[in-house]
């Protein structure tokens, strides 16, 4: 009697033990399908509220694109690249997936690329909604490292004067610092062609282009955001001539963006002397 019984519990111990393996594999799959269901769910709403920005009276003459940038920054690379197949990009801070994002346009499009962002959520999120890209929970900068980063959503930033000029400094947690060149090198594919790098680190954009190596890597266009936080104030004194020293000129601003062309692809240069009537190409929808 005492055999059957310690069968009989050693059976309910692996069942038990399979039915838990099962449940936390489920459970991790429900997480991720919960996830994807309230992103499509918030695609949905923002859908049917977003604002056209531009109205034709013939509509069926120009494509319609939904921006989801800020400042339409991904509808004016669009517009100077044109359609690529196998686009790549590298964007350093790319924060949330969707929200004020220049690359998730891109994404759908069909380009894949290297996103670095340091904030965990938004990093989780990025895993969720690209796995096409490479996505690095790390900031870029000069050197190998570690940093102290002041946590503050969109504006969190690797430099203490800017977050001292908030009303309440959060404690920083240390952050691991990889240079550009490194990053190009493990996980661009070989012969890629680069259409962008997008750069957005609240007033590191200098350390971020220290690290950067010029000679194996070349964007075509750089797109830096070139003010203080929350300010009109110019800081592209601070590293512009990093970009003008390697090749790159400067082809146009728009709101806190500036935007650099290698010297080798002067037609794309001239593209944006016309940004101006992009309105006129296309029916534009803000996410």
């Amino acid at each position: 009697m005492k055999i059957k019984y310690d069968v009989l519990v050693v059976f309910l111990l692996v069942a038990l033990a399979a039915l838990s393996g099962s449940f936390h594999v489920n459970y991790r799959r429900l997480k991720n399908e919960i996830f994807k269901l309230r992103i499509r769910k918030e695609i949905d709403r923002r859908n049917c509220q977003r604002p056209i920005i531009n109205c034709p009276r013939s509509i069926a003459r120009k494509p319609i694109l939904v921006s989801y940038a800020q400042v339409f920054e991904d509808i004016i690379l669009y517009d100077v690249l044109g359609d690529v197949e196998d686009g790549f990009y590298i964007d350093v801070g790319a924060n949330h997936p969707i929200e004020d994002s220049v690359t998730k346009f891109f994404y759908e499009e069909g380009y894949r690329g290297i996103n670095i962002e340091p904030l965990l959520h938004e990093y989780d999120m990025l895993k969720q909604d690209r796995p096409r890209d490479i996505n690095l929970c790390v900031c870029a900068g000069a050197e190998n490292g570690e940093l102290a980063l002041y946590e503050r959503g969109g504006l969190s930033t690797l430099d203490v004067n800017i977050a001292n000029k908030w009303d309440i400094v959060p404690s920083p947690r240390k952050v691991k610092i990889i240079p550009l060149s490194w990053i190009c090198k493990e996980y661009c594919p070989k012969g890629q062609e680069i259409q962008f790098c997008k750069i957005d680190v609240e007033g590191f954009e200098r350390e971020v282009l220290l690290g950067f190596d010029f000679q194996n890597f070349r964007p075509k266009i750089f797109l830096i955001e070139a003010t203080e936080p929350c300010t009109m104030i110019p800081t592209e004194q601070k590293w512009e001539e990093i970009l003008l020293n390697n090749g790159y000129e400067f082809a146009y601003q728009y709101g806190v963006n500036r935007y650099y062309v290698d010297s080798r692809f002067p037609d794309l240069k001239e593209k944006f002397v016309g940004m101006g009537k992009i309105m006129d190409k296309y029916i534009i929808m803000k996410w």
